[in-house]
């Protein structure tokens, strides 16, 4: 188990925000913020994604810099925790597979916020075992920019009708960005990028991310 969660241990309720972070920008942090602050939990804990099992290996960079960009992007935040669980994990990253590892970690008392957008929750019932998600961990749900609301709650009501999930709306005034654009910017030589850390940006560049990267402008993130 990754050492950064013994960070949590004395926590009873923190967030869980996943994804390829690819890179990391400011609009993560942003709504790791914002849930925080909606939801009471006391930390959020960023899991860079191993092998997604929605993308293919040859579109996401790979994961020791996602990581090393997410260290650098957190760096001085103590209510920011970053896990490798997922990167450590052989073959593909499922949720239902880290939700029950946490939970076995951390047991049956520690309140777990997962946050998913809005879109991916009206899918949940095509993610694995996802009836045993929802018995073990709530959800925070988030609207995209122009994110019809009034369906969105229509999928929460749902979900807390058929299967007694616990899923709170988080309102967000999200940064309209994507990590897709800022690649595909920085590739045509855009880096005074306000919407990512300068310090992100620096390792980026000093690594050649972005250099002949033409994977990048297939990715939808």
């Amino acid at each position: 188990m990754d050492s950064q969660l013994k960070k949590l241990i004395d926590c009873k309720s923190f967030a869980i925000l996943g994804g390829t972070f690819d890179p990391v920008h400011e609009g993560h942090i942003k709504l790791a913020k914002s849930v925080i602050k909606q939801t009471g939990a006391q930390k959020v804990l960023f899991i860079p994604s191993g092998n997604p099992p929605h993308k293919s290996e040859d579109i996401v960079t790979e994961s020791v810099h996602r990581l090393n960009m997410l260290k650098i992007a957190v760096e001085g935040n103590d209510d920011f925790v970053v896990s490798t669980i997922e990167i450590d994990r052989k073959g593909k990253t499922y949720t239902i597979d880290t939700i029950k590892e946490l939970r076995e970690f951390f047991g049956e008392n520690v309140k777990f916020f997962f946050v998913i957008g809005a879109d991916a929750l009206h899918y949940i019932r095509l993610w694995k075992d996802f009836q045993t998600l929802l018995k073990i961990c709530s959800f925070a749900a988030v609207a995209r920019p122009g994110y019809n609301k009034s369906e969105l709650e229509i999928d929460v009501n749902e979900l807390k009708t058929k299967y007694n999930a616990d899923v709170r709306i988080i309102e967000v005034s999200t940064i309209d960005v994507s990590s897709s654009e800022i690649r595909y910017n920085i590739k045509n030589g855009d880096i005074e990028n306000n919407m990512i850390n300068y310090k992100v940006m620096d390792y980026i560049l000093n690594n050649g991310l972005c250099r002949e990267e033409e994977r990048y402008m297939l990715e939808v993130s």
